[in-house]
């Protein structure tokens, strides 16, 4: 049918329905269709199918969700003041033909040819005036979607070009209906399903138990028939719910003419215990201990003993009382010695144990071995792994000998020594080959015996731990290990309590994902020791001894008498008379070499004597500074140390904390939440598949739960429920709401109590409690009664089930509290009142909805809440052990948490893991520790607890909040089809149109042009056009498709505000909700029906009909300020200065194009007064900054500037020039009211706020309003984000931050303040009055009064006595959120601990511990935020950044192939000399500097390189000398080597190649400057500390020249140079925030007084020290602390008369602080943690891939490729293909023979040739013909065929450039080898690569056919010679042969004297194949050929055997 036809999504396409059975002829239009099924776990009724007339008719009402993706909401825009955005819709159009009106005349236009596709210099929207009143509008209406004429075609499928486009659709169709080969996964069942089909009415109807599956065709999985009995349950236990039983389940399923599904529930088996064992015969292998055989009675009888089950229990349940024991020696300990001398009942026990203990080891020695159970695997035919195999020494191994032979490293390493000969050769027998029927690797088999009892990592602790027992006896002998300070062996003997955290609890679903990761784990863990190392050297050579200068005050009248400051570092003093600046002094009183840093004042020195901490805290060796570098790494209380050494060294020190948090914090640490992130994700989606066949994974208290579960679910369905409780339950809930206002009013009465509240008041809201608690009780008993004949019904709702038990309870409670029994302690269980606040946030759905997203993975969080304190516990006992008695009885006061007892151990272990303050106790126990080893290992194990508890089990926190924030497997690929659609391609299409200046430039100067650009884009439009249409007929992925949740909502607002705009009588309101103008531009999909064909057409349609003809009816709508006309001369002008604020400009008769595209104009600077003019204000911004920055208050007031001095007339100046460009955009424009509004663009409402406050601040400043004036200042710091609107990247960085982020905090911040509620109103009633305490610490609240001595420094003074709150407490409900909210970033949480911990009562003197058990109450809410807070916005911007860009949609597959892809495109290939051209001398040069062929140079090379390194480490702190120390002679020698050598290289490679690679560059410069530095440092005095810093610096650069030679960092380091870009770019953000924020703060805090948590560099006087605050605050470290300091107001501070003030500001300092703690520590360092996430998951990397691809496996390809193309130019000619991939092998090497079938292993495996004679050769004939027995013939042929295929596609691919392309071939060759495309590719690159496989297809098959007429025609030249003869063969020739075939004859060249008689010999015709003609090249056009058309198959034989 002719005509125009656009298919909604709901209407089947003819012919397509791909998800139909085609065997089904059912009408299903018919009156008996079956009844639909519901789904229980989807809830899906899927529509009748009907007739096409049906659906065209009602298209709109049938319309599917998949349409409503692309259709434009109508009305009010989401915000006026943003760019509009585009959409995407379908039309409906299906009645209109080619010459109708409906048909946009840009369609017209496009059919004869593609290249109209784009814009043009000036687009014309409107017809001829002559022609404007036959113009229809732009909706027609017999269809309301049709698209206006005014729509611009983006892309066009002609009618000539539908063969290829059909194809391309097939090709995907085919994909998806071949079973198993699908790109869009079939939901299938995740358990066997149970089918019953039953005949009703001549239908069949399916009953499916379990998930829904959408494929008809898929079967169940087979398994044993199963049939329900009578009673309904089948006979292995599971249950058979009827249609009856189903619908009692729920209420809601009772309409007649549904059907619902049955429900297969498997039960546990209550008669049998769970997880009973399998029995199997016990064998053991091999002598243990080398002396004891397997069949020795006594060890058979040890082993039968220590595997049966029995024993096990026992033994567990002996190590929980060893534990129990312990945790009693520890909880008070009197003795710390205990351990060691038997003092006490418990000290026998323990000892008993401890010999029971080594008892069990010993026996499991002798029964299973130590380590080596070889024979075991031996046995069972599987390989053996070696420590030697596993560390990789084999591979080392083998590439030694490669390189330097045999002889030499045989030598130094016997092969026999090892047994290497014989694992080569059985390794060659086990390689794998994808060709045999079957495969020599073995699935894993479990042994029947355990393995040896070192191969147990818990039995490794349990040997250390007995080793360490009797040891640690041994050295207790007379108190030896006591005088000592050995202390280590103390700890180590109780660690096998560890094994405790080992049972069936849910801990293996934790290291189930820990496991999947544990080789990236390591190797992260391998990066991070490097650079932890890097850093721990420059803080020693940057700041040894920087720690040991403090200020000391000295009596200047007797100087014996000096007092040292605490903690006050310095560089130099004053002198006391001159004031002069004075070097700091040593001890001795020699002077130091400089003055720096701060100065102390007259009267103290800066004395150099010893570090803080009792020496133990400094940089002076590298011990220390990798502990202090540690401290940087965990973020916390580092700040601290970055403002110690700013005071004792210059600001710049700031630099080294900046670079080693950047890579150390949040590169390093965030890689290992990234792997555990993606390592959880693998392990979820395996532990899936097995739990199909596996149930076990989960933990035992799981299953037991979940049986009894579904047995209460099973009974419910069973029971009948009778009509009067359905009825009564009915009512009840049209009521319920009223007990949700009762516990609302319960808590809200609770919130109103603070620390003034009375007793009879407190009274009175008990009896209040009490009322509510019997309403709530008599609920509850109601719910009962209703469910009484039905219990299993309650008993399956929690909810019921809680409130009932919690009623009882509270009725308890509250009816004691009101008789005034309870006390204190009622207030302690209104946590269970409190905890009835669930119901109220369940009534709020969108809060509701996001609980359940979290709590998806509740089971596992739970496990791993449950593992953690499990964890801290033991630990606390072992750490208890080893620090009791370390910090004196008389320094605990000061030091409460210091692992004194059992309890203060699980405190101060808890604290640690929080990071809060955690220095605090290492100090401390660093401090008190007796020696340097016992402070050692005291940091060590400080620090082995922070990883494992902070950076590994919380961070598992963020891995399970995330995955159960993500997306299921199943679903991501549709999803990715509509993000596609909807996001992806209108933000491409819109790039396209628009341009930045910048970009702009870029692309002019600074980039390569290319011909394939605008073809580039115009494939992707038509790709966009083919997905679309795909989409289209995809009806039930259209049903699968829903619309975004996010926008449900905001849809429903705007639905609600469009609807109470209609009804408000103002006129211009409701013009405003009916403008076209402010309607999103839409990419509109139609399909066009004519006499030429079929044609698709893809337009974007931006209203601009309707905009006219709004226009035409408002024409003041387009008058600027209702002045100016469209036509207006200055209008014009000023329109010429400055682009369109939003949208297209329009006169009312046409739209005006912007054209600033890239692709289709060469001209990219058309309007140059607009570029000039956006340039110009562009330095005007930067100036505005830069004054700002230069202009500070302390400057206005050091400088006594006046009213009008410069700075006045500088605001003067930018006040006219910013209200110009005001002008100038609003007169062009408009500014509220027009189709181009200036307040429409959210920069320039910006710009607008910054002109007013520039305004403000001018007037203020001019009447003397001082404070007025500095606040309005801080807001021109706006202006510097208009820095941002330089870079696209950068400008959508900002949105998706301020923007989306900002939307994710605020649904976080619900699920925050859910959490933060209740715990702020049990906090409020439990601690309210009981935290204030007077600064005289022996007085209370009633003797605080007159005044008191106290010392301040040494010397006592008086003062009053005050009483006061600290900065966190309780008193009142708005005290106890703020608190609470502070401490959510744990910032001064520990401060607010040991307040309650010490709080004795209401007004009473605090006591250490006084109430120790309070900090249960801090330590819950405190998991709770770190758990469901912290790592909750962690979590969700982890979530919604990769939504937005749609990385939450990618596949396993697709984000393996991506991390892949990011190594592959890092790689370039290398370049060698020509060996046969160069000199001798260079040849030599080249072979001993670059291949390093000499293995002693190569050897010598790496020992000055560790020797060097070496040096480095052992550098430390010594006292400035004159003498040259040795390390710097032999670095001298070091850097004189390594500079010959690169000069060595230099000459080898020569230069043209050298400087090819950058690193050569780069390595060349750093040699030169230090051998040149090093030389100079001889002579240059130690006084310029700088310089000798620089030159240390360069040699620690050295430490870098490791990354070449390790895989793992070179991985790293190109991983990181990929994913440069969006790092740079939020880097970037993130910087001119900080800017903004510090001119702010700096012009509103610059001069605020500083206060107790300020210093002289922590303040905000100068913008560089407001930036250093705010990196300081962006980490949380106290910034709570320094906004109390802001707060500062009158009396406190003064303001003179000029209207200077030291004041600060409560609202902005609130405000600032509050805001960029949100933004810059919630929002920014999240999404460094998704980029990291995003960029940097190398678990991915193997996980989808069959094989790996590594940096080894590249650098065989690039080896490879260099023996052909030696100059490293990246092409090679097609003829070297099969040359360069049988040159190597691997995943990058694609053969038909791989493994062990190529030639080279046929031939090591089955043959032995006699060195002496090659003639004589054995042959295996029995093993060759065995291992060729197993190839499998039809694989065979498949490999040939993908084969083919990859030759032809690498053909194609690169045809353009006529040559093999180096990065194009490296990126093809994993699709064939490691990676399947349907898998790993995504939509966009899938449907590419359809598109090239399609032509690849087509010219094979015509390849074929070409074949076959060569045969005919070779059999005519036969008998045709035979017939004719040749005399008359050329006479023939020259009338048979075509004018088409002409080209095909090899005419001979024309520079060439040929014989014009004779013509060519006779060929055989050629054809074009078509196709788009393979061959065709620009660089050889004329003589292109394809290399492998001739070849015959006896060729193609021999290139696949080269």
């Amino acid at each position: 049918m002719d005509g125009r036809r656009s298919r909604a999504f709901t209407e089947p396409s003819e012919a397509q329905d791909i998800f139909r059975d085609p065997d089904d002829q059912t009408n299903h239009n018919g009156q008996d269709a079956p009844k639909p099924i519901i789904i229980p776990q989807l809830n899906i009724i899927p529509p009748h199918n009907q007739s096409d007339e049906t659906l065209e008719g009602s298209s709109t009402q049938l319309e599917s969700k998949m349409a409503k993706i692309f259709r434009t909401h109508i009305g009010y825009n989401k915000d006026t003041r943003k760019h509009p955005k585009l959409s995407l819709r379908t039309n409906s159009d299906s009645q209109i033909s080619i010459q109708s009106d409906g048909i946009s005349p840009n369609i017209h236009s496009a059919f004869p040819t593609l290249q109209n596709i784009g814009t043009k210099d000036e687009r014309l929207r409107s017809p001829l005036p002559s022609e404007r009143s036959n113009r229809r509008p732009s909706a027609s209406s017999s269809n309301p979607d049709a698209p206006p004429r005014s729509a611009k075609v983006l892309s066009l499928i002609a009618p000539e070009d539908m063969d290829e486009f059909e194809d391309l659709e097939k090709e995907f169709r085919n994909a998806i209906d071949e079973k198993g080969l699908t790109w869009l996964p079939q939901v299938s069942p995740k358990k066997p399903a149970t089918v019953d089909t039953t005949s009703q009415n001549g239908h069949d109807e399916l009953r499916v138990s379990g998930k829904w599956s959408y494929n008809n065709e898929q079967t169940p999985e087979e398994g044993p028939s199963r049939t329900p009995n009578s009673a309904g349950v089948y006979g292995d236990g599971s249950i058979f719910v009827d249609d009856i039983g189903s619908k009692e389940l729920d209420t809601s399923f009772k309409e007649n003419d549904i059907a619902v599904s049955t429900i297969s529930l498997p039960l546990p088996d209550f008669e049998q215990p769970l997880n009973k064992p399998i029995l199997k015969t016990l064998k053991l292998y091999g002598n243990s201990i080398a002396m004891i055989p397997p069949t020795n009675p006594i060890r058979i009888r040890l082993a039968r003993f220590h595997t049966d089950r029995r024993y096990k229990t026992a033994y567990f349940l002996l190590l929980l009382f060893f534990t129990i024991l312990l945790s009693y020696r520890t909880y008070n300990p009197r003795n710390v010695d205990f351990f060691y001398i038997l003092t006490n009942w418990s000290d026998y026990v323990i000892l008993t144990l401890f010999a029971y203990f080594t008892v069990n080891d010993i026996t499991k020695i002798l029964a299973f071995g130590f380590w080596d159970d070889s024979q075991m695997f031996d046995a069972q035919g599987r390989n053996y792994r070696t420590i030697v195999n596993r560390i990789g020494f084999w591979k080392s191994y083998k590439h030694l000998r490669k390189k330097y032979g045999s002889n030499i490293i045989d030598f130094f390493i016997p092969p026999k020594l090892l047994n290497l000969e014989e694992k080569a050769k059985s390794k060659k027998h086990h390689l794998k080959s994808s060709l045999t029927k079957e495969e020599f690797e073995q699935e894993e088999k479990l042994f029947y015996s355990p393995r040896a009892f070192a191969r147990s990592s818990w039995n490794r602790i349990d040997l250390v731990s007995s080793f360490s027992f009797w040891l640690g006896i041994f050295l207790s002998i007379r108190g030896y290990d006591k005088r000592v300070g050995i202390r280590v062996f103390k700890p180590l003997s109780v660690l096998r309590i560890l094994r405790l955290v080992n049972t069936d609890t849910g801990l293996s679903s934790i290291l189930r994902g820990v496991k999947h990761g544990i080789r990236q784990l390591i190797n992260v863990g391998f990066m991070l020791v490097y650079f932890w190392a890097f850093f721990g050297i420059l803080g020693v050579q940057t700041f040894k001894g920087s720690f040991r200068r403090q200020c000391v005050w000295i009596n200047p009248e007797n100087p014996t008498d000096t007092y040292q400051y605490s903690n006050q570092f310095c560089g130099g003093y004053l002198e006391p008379v001159t004031k002069a600046r004075m070097p700091y002094v040593f001890a001795d009183g020699s002077p130091g070499p400089i003055s720096k840093g701060f100065l102390c004042p007259q009267y103290s020195q800066c004395i150099s004597n010893s570090n803080p901490y009792n020496g133990r805290i400094s940089f002076d060796n590298i011990v220390n500074s990798m502990e202090m570098v540690f401290i940087i790494m965990s973020a916390n209380t580092f700040t601290d140390l970055m403002y110690y050494t700013m005071d004792s060294d210059e600001m710049a020190a700031c630099l080294f904390f900046l670079f080693s948090i950047f890579v150390l914090t949040i590169w390093m640490m965030n890689l290992l939440i990234a792997v555990l992130v993606s390592s959880f994700e693998l392990a979820n989606e395996k532990f899936k598949r097995k739990k199909l066949v596996a149930p076990s994974y989960e933990s035992m208290p799981v299953r037991f739960i979940k049986g009894y579960w579904k047995y209460f679910q099973v009974k419910a369905a069973q029971t009948k429920f009778p009509n009067w409780a359905s009825r009564s339950l009915r009512y009840y809930r049209k009521i319920e709401w009223t007990m949700v206002v009762l516990i609302l009013t319960d808590l809200i009465m609770r919130s109103c109590i603070d620390a003034t509240t009375t007793a009879d008041s407190l009274l009175y809201f008990a009896k209040v409690d009490r009322a509510i608690s019997i309403v709530l009780f008599l609920e509850s008993m109601f719910r009962l009664l209703c469910h009484f004949p039905n219990i299993w019904k309650f008993l399956t709702n929690t909810s019921y089930v809680y409130d009932f038990v919690i009623s009882i309870v509270t009725l308890i409670t509250s009816c004691l509290a009101a008789d005034k029994r309870l006390g204190r302690v009622y207030y302690w269980l209104s946590i269970f009142q409190i905890s009835r606040f669930y119901r109220v946030i369940l009534s709020f759905p969108f809060v509701k909805k996001l609980w359940k997203q979290v709590l998806k993975n509740g089971i596992m969080i739970w496990n791993l809440s449950s593992f953690y304190f499990s964890l801290t516990f033991l630990s606390s006992i072992i750490m208890a052990l080893y620090f009791e008695g370390v910090i004196p009885l008389d320094a605990m006061q000061d030091n409460l948490l210091g692992m004194t007892s059992l309890p203060n151990s699980f405190l101060s272990l808890f604290v640690i893991g929080s990071t809060e303050n955690w220095t605090d106790i290492l100090y401390a126990l660093q401090q008190y520790s007796p020696n340097i080893s016992s402070a050692f290992f005291c940091s060590v194990l400080l620090i082995i607890w922070f990883i494992l508890s902070n950076s590994v089990v919380l961070n598992i926190f963020i891995a399970l909040i995330s995955q159960s924030l993500e997306i299921d497997e199943d679903q991501k690929r549709p999803l990715q089809i509509k993000h596609y659609l909807k996001y992806v391609y209108p933000q491409k299409i819109q790039e396209y149109t628009h341009a930045t200046l910048i970009t702009r430039i870029r692309k002019k100067f600074f980039s390569r042009t290319s011909p394939q650009e605008t073809s580039d884009f115009k494939q992707f439009l038509i790709r966009g056009t083919a997905i679309m249409n795909i989409a289209q007929n995809m009806d039930e992925l259209a049903k699968e498709l829903k619309e975004s949740q996010e926008d449900a909502p905001l849809n429903t607002v705007f639905f609600w505000c469009r609807k109470l705009i209609a009804y408000i009588p103002f006129k211009k309101i409701r013009l405003y909700s009916d403008n076209p103008f402010y309607k999103k531009p839409e990419v509109v999909f139609t399909e066009v029906n004519d006499t030429n064909g079929k044609t698709y057409v893809l337009e974007l349609n931006e209203f601009e009909d309707e905009k006219l003809a709004y226009l035409r009816m408002h024409p003041a709508f387009n008058y600027s300020y209702f002045i100016f006309p469209p036509r207006h001369r200055f209008r014009k002008f000023c329109q010429r200065l400055v682009p369109p604020s939003t949208g297209k400009r329009t006169d009312g008769i046409r739209f005006y194009e912007d054209e600033t595209d890239l692709y289709s104009k060469r001209r990219y600077f058309h309007h140059l007064e607009r570029d000039v003019f956006v340039f110009l204000y562009a330095i005007v911004t930067v100036l505005l900054v830069v004054c700002s920055c230069y202009v500070t208050p302390i400057y206005r007031r050091d400088h006594h500037m006046n009213v009008w001095s410069w700075d006045t007339s500088l605001d003067c100046a930018f006040i006219f020039v910013f209200l110009f460009e005001f002008m100038v955009k609003t007169v062009a424009d408009g500014w509220l009211y027009s189709p181009n509004a200036y307040i429409r663009n959210p920069w320039n409402l910006i710009d607008f706020l910054v002109l007013v406050s520039l305004i403000i601040n001018l007037v203020s400043y001019l009447h003397n309003e001082g404070n007025v004036s500095r606040i309005f200042k801080g807001l021109t710091a706006l202006r510097a984000l208009r820095c941002l609107t330089i870079s696209t990247t950068a400008r959508q960085t900002f949105t998706l931050v301020m923007f989306d982020g900002i939307k994710k905090i605020g649904e976080a911040g619900l699920i925050s303040f859910s959490l933060l509620f209740p715990f702020t109103v049990w906090g409020l009633n439990l601690f309210r009055g009981r935290l204030g305490k007077c600064n005289d610490s022996s007085m209370g609240l009633n003797s605080c009064f007159n005044e008191y001595t106290e010392e301040v420094f040494q010397w006592d003074i008086m003062m009053p006595r005050v009483y006061q709150q600290p900065h966190l407490y309780f008193d009142s409900f708005g005290s106890a959120f703020r608190s609470l909210y502070e401490i959510i970033s744990l910032e001064g949480w520990v401060d607010l601990l040991e307040d309650i911990m010490n709080s004795t009562g209401v007004g009473s003197i605090p006591s250490a511990f006084s109430s120790a058990s309070s900090a249960a109450f801090l330590v819950l809410f405190n998991f709770l935020s770190m758990v469901f807070i912290l790592n909750l916005f962690v979590s969700f911007i982890i979530t919604n950044h990769a939504k937005t860009t749609g990385q939450a949609y990618y596949t396993i597959e697709e984000k393996s192939w991506l991390e892949s892809l990011k190594l592959l495109t890092q790689v370039k290939p290398k370049a060698i000399p020509n060996l046969l051209e160069i000199s001798n001398f260079r040849k030599f040069c080249y072979r001993i500097a670059v291949e390093k062929t000499n293995f002693y140079y190569a050897m010598f090379l790496q020992i000055v390189l560790y020797v060097h390194i070496l040096m480095l480490l052992t550098k430390r702190y010594t006292k400035s000398t004159t003498k040259t120390s040795a390390d710097t002679i032999y670095f001298m020698i070091s850097t004189t080597i390594f500079l010959i050598q690169e000069l060595l290289r230099l000459c080898g490679e020569g230069l043209h190649l050298y400087i090819k690679q950058k690193w050569n560059i780069i390595r060349l410069i750093i040699l030169m400057d230090s051998f040149v530095l090093t030389i100079i440092g001889f002579s240059v005095p130690y006084i310029w500390v700088w310089f000798h810093n620089m030159k240390e610096v360069f040699h620690l650069i050295f430490f870098l020249f490791l990354i070449p030679q390790n895989d793992m960092l070179s991985e790293l380091i190109e991983t990181a140079m990929a994913s440069l870009p969006p790092i740079l770019s939020l880097t970037y953000t993130w910087a001119i925030l900080f800017l903004v924020y510090a001119i702010a703060l700096n012009q509103i805090f610059g001069l605020t007084r500083l206060g107790p948590n300020t210093t002289d560099n922590l303040n905000f006087r100068t913008v560089i020290k407001s930036l250093i605050a705010l990196f300081r605050c962006s980490f949380g470290e106290g910034w709570n602390y320094i906004m109390d300091d802001l707060t500062v107001l009158e009396p406190y501070c003064y303001v003179n008369d000029v209207g200077n003030s030291d004041c600060g500001s409560l609202t902005y300092a609130y405000i600032l602080l509050m805001s960029w703690n949100v933004l810059s520590m919630y929002i920014f360092m999240n999404m460094f943690i998704t980029l990291i996430i995003g960029n940097f998951s190398y678990v991915y990397r193997g996980g989808g891939a069959k094989s790996e691809i590594n940096r080894s496996e590249i650098r065989k390809f690039v080896e490879a490729w260099a023996k052909y193309d030696s100059d490293g130019t990246g092409e090679l000619d097609f003829s070297y293909l099969p040359r360069l991939m049988h040159s190597f092998d691997g995943p990058l090497s694609f053969t038909i023979w791989e493994g062990r079938l190529t030639i080279k292993n046929l031939v090591a495996n089955y043959m032995e040739v006699n060195p002496n004679d090659p003639y004589d050769v054995k042959v295996d004939l029995e093993g060759l013909n065995k291992e060729l027995s197993t190839l499998d013939k039809g694989k065979v042929l498949q490999r040939r065929l993908q084969y083919r295929r990859f030759v032809q596609e690498v053909y194609y691919t690169n045809a353009y450039r006529g040559a093999l392309k180096f990065s194009n071939l490296l990126q093809q060759i994993p699709l064939y080898t490691a990676y399947n495309p349907r898998e790993c590719l995504g939509i966009d690159h899938y449907v590419r690569y359809l598109y090239t496989m399609g032509k690849v297809d087509k010219y094979l098959d015509n390849r074929r056919n070409v074949d076959v007429l060569d045969m005919v025609v070779t059999r005519w030249k036969y008998r045709f010679r035979k017939n004719h003869g040749a005399n008359n063969e050329n006479h023939l020739l020259t009338r048979v042969t075509p004018v088409d075939q002409i080209s095909e004859v090899n005419f001979p060249d024309s520079s060439e004297e040929v014989n014009q008689n004779v013509l060519p010999p006779l060929t055989t015709p050629r054809m074009d194949f078509g196709v788009n003609n393979f061959m065709w090249s620009p660089r050889n056009a004329e003589h292109s050929h394809n290399p492998f058309e001739n070849l015959s198959t006896s060729e193609e034989h021999e290139a696949d055997d080269i």
